[in-house]
C-alpha cells in the first residue's frame, strides 16, 4: 500500500471517529440528567450553552486558586525543570 493511501485511510478513520463522537456520543451525554439540567438552566437564563467557556465552570475558581498557590509556592517546585 502506498504511503498516501495509508494517510488517506488514517484521515478517513479520524473523520469517522469525530463524526461518531459528534453525532452519537455528545447527544447521548446531553441526555444525562445532570447535563440536561445544566443545559436547561442555561436556556432558561437566556444563555447559549455552546458559548460557555471553561472559565465559566463553577469549579474553575477553586482550580485557579490551586494553580496560583503552586505557582506562588516559596519552594518554586512549579518552575523547576528536569535536565
Amino acid at each position: 500500500m502506498m504511503i498516501w493511501q495509508r494517510g488517506t485511510i488514517r484521515l478517513l478513520i479520524a473523520i469517522v471517529v469525530i463524526v461518531g463522537v459528534w453525532l452519537l456520543v455528545l447527544p447521548s451525554v446531553s441526555n444525562i440528567p445532570s447535563v440536561r439540567e445544566r443545559i436547561d438552566s442555561n436556556h432558561a437564563a437566556g444563555i447559549n450553552p455552546t458559548a460557555v467557556f471553561y472559565t465559566d465552570h463553577p469549579g474553575m475558581a477553586d482550580i485557579e486558586r490551586s494553580v496560583q498557590s503552586r505557582v506562588d509556592s516559596p519552594t518554586d517546585w512549579f518552575w523547576k525543570r528536569s535536565h
